[in-house]
């Protein structure tokens, strides 16, 4: 359980974040890490940030995992790491603009990541809003790969939509 200290250090940065100072708000979760390593949600905005505000993605990514270990029955960082992952593998397969932070993988290795993780989120019995969030990016890498997002084998999940 994280101490009011370090809860208090994200609140910051989400506070720094929504004024637009990002470096600052980085700082601020970048020490909330150092005074508890196990503070997930901590790494999950870290890593958050740091693919969408800083372009890092090798960073951030891995900020992203390893929140995702350190909550890895929360269906909202498993969500964020499949967005992320979605985000790099679209920056990297579409040729977007301006400098990044190179990863090892390619655009068809991290969609695949993006839609386990998405697939797994559904698993994990998320809210009905992000339930929905995560049917759209299923939806997404299905438009970008050319792969329908279709049940897994054991019919857990659910067709894809539109599919009768």
């Amino acid at each position: 359980m994280a101490t009011d200290e370090v809860q208090a250090l994200l609140r910051e940065a989400m506070a720094l974040h929504s004024r637009d100072d990002i470096e600052g708000a980085l700082v601020s979760a970048r020490t909330a890490i150092e005074l508890d390593p196990a503070f997930g949600e901590a790494h999950a905005y870290l890593g958050n940030t740091l693919v969408t505000r800083r372009r890092r993605f090798a960073d951030g990514l891995a900020a992203m995992e390893r929140a995702a270990a350190l909550l890895p029955e929360d269906a909202a960082v498993r969500y964020t790491l499949g967005w992320c992952r979605e985000f790099v593998a679209h920056a990297i397969d579409r040729g977007l603009g301006g400098p990044f932070q190179p990863v090892t993988d390619d655009a068809p290795t991290l969609y695949a990541g993006a839609r386990e993780e998405f697939l797994l989120a559904l698993t994990l019995d998320p809210e009905p809003g992000l339930r929905g969030d995560i049917e759209d990016m299923l939806d997404v890498i299905a438009s970008a790969t050319g792969e329908p997002w279709v049940s897994e084998p054991s019919g857990s999940v659910g067709p894809a939509r539109g599919a009768s």
